[in-house]
């Protein structure tokens, strides 16, 4: 396959990427704005960490769903995976695609949960937050196992940058997580809440999986 072949495939296959993300994001963006609109939604009590976590939910659920889409066609999966790719997706290919696309559409769903359920119920009653709680858990239960099905059945190129993503988040954010609760303690910088530190994980995570996924060549 030549380079000069290649090529078309693969701008059209991260066009069609494009598009179908504009397409839900967009849709998204619409009706959000179409709520906060008529005052059906109170963004007033929102913290930064709530406003970058409702961000990161969306991305990883359209994501999700962009995925799950192309999963229902095995040419399109291919391409969507690998835009280099001139064969369709084998069963088990799709099989693992779809698996990889619900476990970011479920950590989307997941990190909105929280912030959904208070927005949505003001006051949010304790037997309200419970039954989100429930809900959490029980998705977070799912996503666990799809988890582990995704990482069995990947090659060892994939779970090299898994591995090397989480050590670097680690290192980097045991440092900072250090050195941030030593000022807080000498009253230097304002505390942070678990969910303030687990908006950051997710954040930074996501930005150092991506950059070593391209510097591989897996995006």
């Amino acid at each position: 396959m030549t380079s000069s072949s290649s090529s078309p495939r693969l701008n059209g296959a991260r066009l069609a990427q494009g598009v179908a993300g504009l397409i839900v994001g967009g849709g998204l963006g619409y009706l959000v704005g179409r709520l906060l609109k008529q005052g059906d939604i109170d963004l007033s009590g929102l913290t930064w960490s709530d406003s970058v976590a409702a961000l990161i939910a969306v991305m990883l659920f359209v994501v999700g769903l962009i995925l799950i889409a192309a999963t229902f066609h095995r040419g399109l999966a291919a391409r969507v995976m690998d835009p280099a790719s001139d064969r369709p997706a084998r069963p088990a290919q799709i099989t693992f695609y779809r698996q990889q696309a619900i476990v970011l559409a479920l950590a989307g769903v997941m990190m909105a949960a929280p912030v959904a359920a208070r927005l949505a119920w003001q006051p949010l009653s304790s037997e309200l937050a419970g039954a989100a709680m429930a809900a959490i858990v029980a998705l977070f239960l799912v996503q666990t196992v799809l988890n582990l099905s995704v990482w069995i059945r990947a090659d060892e190129m994939i779970r090299q940058t898994v591995a090397e993503a989480g050590a670097i988040c680690f290192w980097v954010l045991q440092g900072a997580l250090f050195l941030w609760a030593a000022a807080e303690k000498l009253e230097l910088v304002p505390a942070l809440s678990a969910w303030d530190m687990m908006t950051i994980l997710m954040g930074f995570y996501l930005v150092i999986s991506s950059v070593i996924s391209v510097r591989r060549g897996l995006a």
